[in-house]
């Protein structure tokens, strides 16, 4: 993935001015960590959307300040409108390119419909787990974890969070035995549906459609 690189500027507009920034398309955000005085920044809230599809909360974010200085970061958090759901405030945390850090990642499964132990309806494969929580530098982190899961043979087969093949440079940290996804047989929804039907009650419905 292409390096992600986001333009900030000093912001001076703090508390409800930020309301007449927003209306501009700009975005008030916040950069703080590595044991350095926080940045009051703001940025133009199109590139910052852009940045954010981009980068998720796994992918580092370079900001450039003003045209100068550039911080590799890691979004923390992003607060949105009750309502709208627009973008109010980002937040992002400063990293050293060096240090491994830990972070969850997304887990995307594949294959659900190659899985033996599917064939037939003899049953679906159910996620357990929507993300893992893994170790490493902060460019080294994935964007997302694909697991496949067309090697489940059959009912109650899983994959195991200790299963989970990593890239170069990614260590697991968690418990090893949490499942990822498994082979779960379908459910019978209705207590009648394990009741055999009898001639009788086939005809009492027969007559009932034909009124």
């Amino acid at each position: 993935m292409d390096a992600i690189t986001l333009n900030a500027e000093i912001r001076t507009s703090l508390g409800k001015k930020n309301r007449a920034l927003r209306r501009q398309g700009i975005t008030p955000i916040h950069m703080y960590g590595l044991a350095r005085e926080s940045e009051t920044l703001q940025a133009d809230e199109v590139e910052l959307k852009t940045a954010l599809r981009s980068a998720g909360r796994t992918t580092p974010v370079t900001l450039k300040v003003n045209g100068s200085g550039e911080t590799v970061t890691i979004v923390r958090s992003i607060a949105r409108h009750a309502v709208s759901g627009a973008i109010q405030h980002v937040d992002f945390e400063r990293v050293d390119i060096l240090e491994e850090m830990e972070t969850p990642v997304p887990i995307r499964l594949i294959g659900q419909d190659d899985a033996p132990g599917t064939d037939g309806g003899a049953g679906v494969v159910t996620q357990g787990m929507f993300e893992l929580q893994v170790r490493a530098r902060p460019f080294d982190i994935p964007h997302e974890i694909v697991v496949d899961c067309s090697g489940l043979m059959e009912t109650d087969s899983a994959i195991l969070a200790g299963d989970v093949i990593l890239p170069a440079g990614v260590s697991f940290v968690g418990s090893a035995d949490e499942r990822v996804a498994w082979i779960q047989p379908p459910r019978v929804t209705a207590e009648e549906d394990l009741l055999p039907v009898s001639e009788d009650e086939e005809v009492e419905d027969d007559e009932t459609v034909d009124d």
